[in-house]
């Protein structure tokens, strides 16, 4: 069989947790395909998988940066899910959230909606020639029902956490719809698959593979096949002192690349993150890119830097974290039984943290607010208070027992 990926091209996040699976492919004897635009590609080839390109010249992120005017993509809406009973229960968004959100939806989505304009013509030249038995693409990825549509092929989708797009009306949103929902649409993505001659709806994909917790996982998420997450964060060489254990309780401190550029410098919180556990008899590991690194100039004592060192290389010898609130963070700990302290701040952060925390295993902290005190506490309760470490248990034993992505390989070969 041939299985074609489609990651978003944002971030190496949503091509990071396609890792496994198109690894899983490959090791059942299938060939694979990764197409992206060429800002991915580089990650792709470093991944162990062939590259196609497509969409040259357009840029998510610069699109993203543009859209946001100045301001944040989307604002943190933790307290509105917290406070509508949606941290880690299987409740629908409020029923207005759309209408209070729609200016702000489009704006977001627009990105999205230029790149698959960019990506289309060069996707449906490439699977001309190729003829992909299996597409497996992100929900973000808007150009990939047309090659399903076009191609006759099975378009399945993954998703990362919390299934947060399916507020959004779309051909990846995974269920259907009454009616016409070309006006509940992104502005402008109707026209494209208008142009291909491609109906518009909302449910292309015929199965949702899914590495979110069952239990923290919205309701009917339609086609769903539960992925065990298998931890991937890059490559690198393990570092020598993840065989030393420091004594006393070893807290790692992360932030997301992405985050630190939608956010702004003025936004950014690690300064007081460091400082809030500088009194705590802890030691730090300080995992961050080298931008992130020399903004915070001068570290105190017991502050460990691990640059650009993937987190599932050290994780299991870690008490705690502190973080941003993205999945792949999220989830990375998470499959090691680590208490969480989150600080969302950008883009779908707030949206995982607070369904996150519904599991007892986490707790959401006001980035914007928190001062050194209130985080030195928050990491202190999730250390020293045993409800925390039970609950993180709980949830990485939930996590072990889900189907490894080779069994998810043998159900999917099954659709083509």
């Amino acid at each position: 069989m041939r299985i074609l990926f489609t990651p978003v091209a944002a971030t190496t996040t949503p091509l990071f947790h396609m890792v496994p699976l198109a690894w899983a492919f490959r090791a059942a004897g299938h060939d694979v395909r990764v197409a992206a635009q060429p800002e991915l590609s580089r990650a792709i080839v470093e991944v162990g998988l062939p590259a196609v390109e497509v969409g040259h010249g357009y840029e998510i992120m610069d699109g993203v940066l543009r859209s946001r005017g100045g301001q944040r993509v989307i604002e943190a809406p933790a307290d509105q899910w917290t406070d509508s009973g949606l941290a880690g229960t299987a409740e629908e968004p409020p029923a207005d959230y759309d209408d209070k959100h729609a200016d702000l939806r489009d704006a977001a989505m627009a990105p999205l909606v230029e790149a698959a304009g960019r990506m289309a013509p060069g996707l449906l030249r490439f699977t001309e020639y190729w003829r992909p038995d299996l597409l497996v693409t992100d929900s973000m990825v808007f150009a990939a029902p047309l090659v399903s549509a076009l191609r006759g092929v099975p378009l399945v989708r993954q998703t990362w956490g919390p299934d947060v797009m399916r507020m959004v009306s779309q051909p990846l949103q995974g269920r259907a719809a009454d009616g016409d929902v070309r006006a509940e649409w992104p502005t402008g993505l109707p026209g494209l698959y208008d142009h291909y001659g491609v109906e518009v709806r909302n449910d292309y994909p015929v199965r949702t593979v899914d590495p979110w917790p069952t239990s923290l996982q919205f309701p009917d998420l339609s086609g769903r096949l539960p992925m065990r997450f298998v931890p991937y964060n890059g490559a690198a060489v393990a570092p020598d002192w993840v065989l030393d254990r420091p004594g006393r309780p070893r807290v790692c401190v992360t932030w997301g690349t992405s985050t630190s550029a939608l956010a702004g410098d003025e936004a950014f919180v690690l300064p007081r993150v460091v400082e809030g556990l500088a009194g705590l008899d802890v030691e730090v590991v300080l995992a961050v890119g080298p931008d992130d690194r020399r903004k915070l100039g001068t570290l105190p004592g017991g502050v460990r830097v691990a640059e650009n060192v993937p987190l599932h290389l050290f994780m299991e010898t870690c008490d705690a974290i502190v973080h941003q609130g993205g999945t792949s963070t999220l989830l990375t700990a998470a499959r090691h039984g680590l208490p969480q302290v989150m600080m969302p701040q950008t883009a779908d952060n707030p949206f995982n943290a607070a369904n996150f925390a519904g599991s007892g295993a986490g707790v959401t902290l006001d980035a914007a607010g928190a001062d050194a005190g209130e985080i030195g506490a928050a990491v202190t309760r999730v250390l020293t208070e045993p409800a925390w470490r039970v609950a993180a248990e709980k949830l990485r034993e939930e996590m072990a027992e889900m189907p490894p992505p080779s069994a998810v390989v043998r159900s999917l070969e099954e659709l083509a």
